[in-house]
């Protein structure tokens, strides 16, 4: 007797046979119970998932001659020759290569005689989006006003293609994904009818690369039990399916968590090595990262389709990630999978993604920020510049500050600026300029979604200092316009800017005039007087008039 596969021996007989279609089936069961069995029927889902399984149960069910709860008893006449293929009363008709308007007159043609040998002449049309537009039309009177003994079975993976005239005229059931912890329990229930030892981590590999679809689960777990009729081994399945290792993932993300590029660069000359496609591999990458948001969000749970060993490894990795930063790099990924089967060289492509996930800078909230400024003492170490030791800093020396009155450049030492840690005893040290840089770009984003104009004129200018109560901002001579114009609306400035913190703020505006020195000048007004304005930020009420005399 010749071979029978998997996908053919194991197909599901009854509805209650069916797995991961309940829904249906109990709709089913129940119109053949009621007597209300519709004249036209659309089952739509993905492929292997039970359609046409499902329109022979139902042929059979509605033309049994001794059915058993509303199941086919598979035993009498019409159950054997609807199973066999042939019965005369239940046809079943390929939508793609019986496509023409001449296929379907014929069809219009025997629809109008009653069965033979059953209760109901039966039209199933599998892959029914593929008919041709005129066919749509030709099938359209005869669907609308069919014989009473007439049922006609459609079966399409894409609704989206048949005509909304066709779809109005049918009771549609959308056929599920089949969830993999019931592929699984399936192929056990195979694995120990064929007396085959398998371990359950291969059958779960097999569930996950079938998708979804059972029947693709059956004919990969045929593969594998032909390839090894022992006990297969998990290594030599991934090789047999082109499965690939889930210790590539791991190692992957511990080295984007560590900013380690040579590994990563290493990682995707391994990947193209061992001849493994690109793409598949950033998709599983994507379902990784996906595995690992999902117990950071949300913690691990019994439907998280992984063994147990597999789970607590997942766990432990999750807490080295923050969730903003999984959602980055997930961005990254699915951007890469649209990209890379375009790409001329996938290998390059491959690393470029790779090393742009290396480079992530990991994300720190403006929460974080203020709440690390809320100390006593925060030393901070930073590297200086020579406009830096200004009137911003907390200190001066009487030479430095003799330097700015008398209105020079001032000059700083690098010796002793460079990489320098500002640490003063009872004072609060404001964070470095990378963290300020990061608050303000925050700062800026959230003002553009309401005010875009504010957002373009403070761009202008440079944070130097935030102690978490005052910002304060340098802007440069080609800036004035921006300056004078961010000055005239300083109330509006700090309500918006406070709105983003969540808290009260000050803004304190420099104009810089010179290279090196901070301060804004006033027409007419000695350097002493223009250095006290700045450090004080005042402004001129009014000038008293010199007194013309002798002294």
């Amino acid at each position: 007797m010749a071979y029978i596969s998997f996908a053919r021996k194991y197909r599901p007989q009854t509805f209650d046979e069916i797995i991961g279609q309940e829904h249906t089936c109990r709709t089913l069961k129940n119109a053949i119970k009621s007597g209300r069995v519709s004249h036209a029927y659309l089952f739509t889902g993905s492929r292997g998932i039970g359609k046409t399984s499902t329109a022979r149960i139902l042929a059979k069910a509605l033309n049994c001659q001794n059915p058993t709860n509303y199941n086919p008893c598979n035993r009498c006449q019409n159950c054997i020759e609807i199973t066999e293929g042939r019965s005369l009363d239940v046809s079943e008709i390929d939508g793609a290569s019986n496509r023409g308007i001449d296929q379907i007159r014929d069809l219009r043609e025997n629809v109008k005689y009653p069965p033979a040998n059953s209760r109901y002449r039966i039209f199933i049309i599998d892959e029914v989006h593929m008919l041709t537009k005129e066919a749509f039309n030709a099938l359209l009177k005869t669907l609308e006003e069919p014989p009473p003994h007439v049922v006609f079975i459609f079966a399409t993976t894409e609704p989206m293609k048949v005509p909304p005239t066709i779809l109005s005229r049918c009771q549609r059931f959308d056929f599920h994904r089949i969830p993999v912890l019931k592929i699984v329990e399936q192929l056990k229930k195979i694995a120990n009818s064929e007396k085959v030892n398998v371990s359950d981590d291969i059958l779960l590999l097999i569930a996950k690369k079938a998708d979804g679809s059972l029947r693709d689960a059956e004919s990969l777990f045929d593969q594998v039990v032909a390839f090894s009729e022992e006990s297969p081994k998990i290594d030599e399945v991934q090789k047999l399916l082109g499965i690939i290792d889930s210790s590539y993932f791991f190692k992957t993300g511990t080295a984007i968590s560590n900013r380690n590029l040579r590994d990563l660069l290493g990682i995707a000359e391994e990947i193209y090595q061992n001849g493994i496609s690109p793409f598949e591999y950033l998709a599983g990458l994507t379902d990784h990262f996906r595995t690992l948001l999902a117990i950071n969000v949300g913690g691990v749970n019994e439907a998280l389709d992984l063994p147990e060993s597999t789970k607590s490894l997942y766990q432990e990795k999750a807490k080295f990630w923050k969730a903003e930063d999984l959602v980055r790099v997930m961005k990254i990924l699915t951007d890469a999978l649209a990209g890379i089967k375009g790409a001329l060289n996938q290998k390059t492509y491959l690393e470029t993604v790779l090393l742009r996930l290396g480079m992530l800078d990991k994300s720190v909230s403006i929460t974080e920020l203020l709440r690390s400024m809320g100390g006593t003492k925060i030393s901070i170490s930073r590297t200086k510049s020579a406009g830096d030791a200004d009137i911003f800093d907390h200190k001066r020396d009487s030479k430095s500050y003799n330097e700015k009155a008398s209105g020079k450049a001032l000059k700083v030492q690098e010796s002793v600026n460079k990489s320098a840690t500002v640490s003063i005893p009872g004072e609060v040290v404001g964070p470095s300029e990378d963290d300020i840089g990061r608050i303000w770009h925050t700062i800026l984003a959230k003002i553009h979604e309401t005010n875009p104009s504010l957002s373009n004129f403070l761009e202008h200018g440079k944070p130097v200092k935030f102690d978490g109560n005052t910002i304060e901002i340098r802007f440069y001579r080609d800036s004035e316009f921006h300056y004078k114009n961010i000055k005239q609306r300083s109330t509006i400035v700090e309500k918006a800017i406070g709105e983003v913190l969540g808290k009260s703020i000050k803004l304190k505006l420099h104009l810089i005039i010179d290279e090196g020195v901070k301060k804004e000048l006033v027409p007419g007004l000695n350097s002493i007087t223009n250095m006290v304005m700045d450090v004080f930020d005042g402004e001129i009420v009014k000038k008293r008039e010199e007194k013309s005399g002798k002294s």
